[in-house]
């Protein structure tokens, strides 16, 4: 059996692989990613061979490797955008590239073709290509949606901090209608926006027959994609996915 371990700004997912089936996740606060240790994990810990992990909050990596080591026996491998396998980095520096980033490259383009792009909603927003050769050309990145949420509380005097959801209308009748508007529509136009950009503004992608797929992948990406028709497909569990694949490649 394979654990794999997404490490993000914000919290980290777990997935337990048999196969290729994912057949347990759960999540944990990255400030504090430890291995669960619960009644049925520990039964799957005594199956476990293999660990792999992407993470990008370098701060917990030898925490979590130790946690690796003691729980599992098993030294951990960490997956970047300069040792992946399976997918050519075509980026002038590599060690930029958060993990995740090529992971999900990987799983688009293994699990549903190339041409594609992949949107990612986590802590920030980010888009990134793949050409219909399997190459990672890069991307964007912008802010997340909570972050913007959070700026918006934190330095104006007189906003609140409200739930991100859909508001009834685009036309906000009071102050948290308004601002759930602004970051729901907003981010809709931002998706668009961006998708068309890029599928625009590549000659690897516009040389190619078919139309780049669009696959979209965290926690707001089912919010945000229902009020759009560009985006192809919601896959959730796609970075995990792809730290399967790169498993397979290190076999």
């Amino acid at each position: 059996m394979l654990l794999a371990i997404d490490v993000g700004n914000t919290s980290t997912t777990f997935g337990v692989f048999q196969g290729e089936k994912l057949v347990r996740t759960w999540r944990a606060e990255t400030s504090t990613p430890k291995l669960q240790t619960s009644r049925q994990l520990q039964t799957a810990n005594r199956k476990i061979g293999k660990v792999i992990v992407c993470s990008v909050v370098p701060a917990v990596n030898k925490k979590l490797k130790a946690e690796c080591r003691k729980k599992l026996g098993i030294e951990p491998l960490f997956v970047t955008a300069e040792n992946i396998q399976g997918i050519k980095v075509k980026v002038k520096n590599k060690k930029e590239v958060g993990a995740d980033r090529v992971v999900d490259a990987l799983a688009a383009y293994k699990l549903y073709g190339g041409p594609a792009i992949v949107v990612d909603f986590g802590t920030a927003t980010t888009f990134d290509v793949v050409s219909a050769k399997g190459e990672y050309l890069g991307g964007a990145i912008a802010p997340g949606i909570s972050l913007a949420r959070d700026a918006l509380y934190n330095q104006t005097a007189k906003l609140p901090r409200v739930e991100i959801k859909a508001p009834k209308s685009v036309i906000g009748k009071d102050t948290v209608s308004a601002m759930q508007s602004g970051l729901v529509y907003g981010y809709v136009a931002l998706i668009e926006g961006m998708i068309k950009r890029l599928k625009s503004g590549s000659s690897r992608l516009t040389a190619h027959s078919s139309q780049p797929k669009v696959i979209a992948t965290g926690g707001y990406a089912p919010l945000i994609c229902k009020s759009t028709s560009l985006v192809d497909t919601i896959d959730q569990e796609l970075t995990l996915k792809g730290l399967r694949i790169v498993a397979r490649f290190e076999d």
